[in-house]
């Protein structure tokens, strides 16, 4: 019975003592570090490129400027970048001078914070010719010697 007793006081005596002993005790140090500069600006949104079909409604060289016609967005005016690729049928380089009024153009675009609309790609396709159809087309002719007939009256 004396081996029951002494074990469990003697874990008391063991954890008083224990509670009891001095620990090393550490300052708190502030790690957060503040900044007398500004934060940064964010960055501005990047423009999202969006894209249209339509018909050309007005051409302004000197404005570098032209006007597109749908049956979604009705007409808006779209600025010309300067680094805007201009071609016709896709492949063959073009300028502005090169379009007209009811062309039917692709335009490739970017819209401001403002609401400014710059045209980044523009392209016009030009209508394939139509094909030549059989009935108006007009064959050669043979020639096809005349024939003469001659006929003698009957002897009488």
């Amino acid at each position: 019975m004396k081996t029951t007793l002494l074990t469990p006081a003697l874990a008391a005596i063991l954890g008083l003592a224990l509670a009891s002993a001095p620990l090393p005790t550490y300052a708190q140090t502030n790690t957060t570090t503040t900044s007398t500069a500004p934060a940064p600006a964010p960055a501005p949104a990047t423009a999202t490129s969006k894209k249209t079909i339509g018909t050309l409604t007005a051409v302004d060289t000197a404005g570098n400027t032209i006007s597109v016609e749908n049956k979604t967005d009705g007409t808006r005016t779209f600025a010309i970048a300067s680094t805007a690729k201009i071609t016709v049928n896709l492949t063959k380089p073009a300028t502005l001078a090169d379009f007209a009024v009811g062309d039917k153009v692709y335009v490739r675009y970017t819209t401001d914070a403002s609401g400014t609309l710059t045209a980044t790609r523009l392209n016009k396709k030009t209508p394939k010719p139509a094909p030549v159809s059989a009935s108006m087309a007009s064959p050669a002719t043979p020639a096809v010697p005349a024939t003469t007939t001659t006929s003698t009256p009957p002897a009488q």
